[in-house]
């Protein structure tokens, strides 16, 4: 499908069926993480991450309807869950930088979606989007004696979906 199609609200899958495999990857992910197998987890959680998010992108371009709505209302969440698990994971593991990584890329995610044509979509986004904010200075207080985290994570709580990339 092209940035240009829409997809329809009778072409979307039911949110609850699409995101069943979601919820079966974190039960799997946080067994794993109670009883230590942190790799698993982190496999669990990645795969749940993938599929919130790939169902999130998915909602977020179609045609706003009821349903649209309550499927992002249900997404947006999701992936936060996954990124968090994620990041707790990388933290327990000791790979701090990896946490942040997770963290800064949810935040940034929700941050492009804010900008969504319809109001009703961005008030869910932004609910979440404060979450996401939260957890990452809440992170940064945690590892102040990092100083290119905490760069890392002032870069992300300023950035704008404006911005444009550099190539270097």
């Amino acid at each position: 499908m092209t940035l240009l199609q829409r997809i329809t609200c009778a072409e979307l899958p039911c949110v609850d069926q699409a995101l069943s495999p979601w919820q079966a990857n974190i039960m799997a992910g946080n067994y794993a993480f109670e009883r230590g197998a942190l790799l698993e987890a982190r496999d669990k959680y990645a795969t749940a991450h993938t599929l919130a998010s790939h169902l999130l992108s998915q909602f977020s371009q179609a045609q706003i309807c009821q349903s649209v709505i309550t499927a992002i209302e249900h997404c947006c969440p999701a992936l936060v869950v996954a990124a968090h698990n994620l990041a707790d994971t990388y933290r327990a593991m000791n790979q701090t930088e990896q946490a942040c990584q997770w963290l800064c890329d949810v935040h940034i995610t929700l941050s492009h979606l804010i900008q969504h044509p319809c109001n009703t979509v961005r008030t869910v986004v932004v609910h979440h989007h404060h979450k996401t904010y939260t957890e990452l200075v809440q992170f940064a207080k945690l590892h102040s004696h990092y100083p290119q985290l905490i760069a890392q994570i002032n870069q992300t709580l300023n950035y704008t979906p404006d911005q444009t990339a550099t190539v270097h």
